[in-house]
């Protein structure tokens, strides 16, 4: 499903050609899924708790917040490093692929704003923020990776990931601190 929906989207995928590229029977697809959005809930769920573990397993032992960010962004992006059609069908096929891969796409952008919400503890100000600056944050990376993977430009991440380090940091640390993670080459 991943390859297909990578190359043709998710509204040209089929019942009988995912089976047919499977190698399984149609009653076995029947058996599993209730429909062709089904099917693609569970590969995409599947794929995402990959993606999370191996962030989180980058994240572990990061004590500051700030590390914990560029953690959080090395693992992902070598992940969808890893596989151009994985992340495509992640971020972008997401998009189109009916109103349960939007609640999916939302909850990795809410995902990505619970890291960031962290930076609240960052700010030493007398205004008090709130989530809404990660979750604002979170769909500008967010809305950057989905730009960069349809693009086809995901192998370049070492070029960017400082850019989305930026954008993630800014809100809690300021615009000159921010503009410091752009002159961090973490991937070379």
């Amino acid at each position: 499903m991943v390859e297909i929906v990578a190359a043709h989207g998710f509204a040209a995928l089929d019942v009988s050609t995912l089976c047919e590229r499977a190698r399984v029977g149609r009653a076995h697809f029947d058996r599993c899924f209730v429909d062709m959005e089904d099917c693609f809930l569970h590969v995409h769920d599947e794929a995402m708790e990959e993606l999370c573990a191996r962030v989180d397993a980058a994240r572990d032992g990061r004590d500051a917040w700030h590390d914990e960010i560029w953690a959080a962004g090395v693992g992902a992006m070598r992940f969808l490093q890893e596989d151009p059609a994985r992340a495509h069908f992640l971020v972008v096929a997401v998009n189109g692929a009916g109103r349960g891969a939007q609640t999916r796409r939302d909850r990795i952008v809410q995902r990505i704003a619970d890291l960031l919400d962290g930076g609240r503890t960052e700010v030493e100000s007398e205004r008090r923020m709130s989530r809404t600056s990660a979750e604002i944050a979170a769909a500008a990376v967010y809305s950057t990776m989905l730009r960069k993977i349809e693009d086809d430009a995901i192998e370049r991440g070492e070029e960017f990931l400082p850019e989305l380090i930026y954008l993630a940091t800014m809100p809690y640390l300021g615009t000159r601190a921010a503009e410091d993670e752009l002159l961090v080459q973490p991937l070379r």
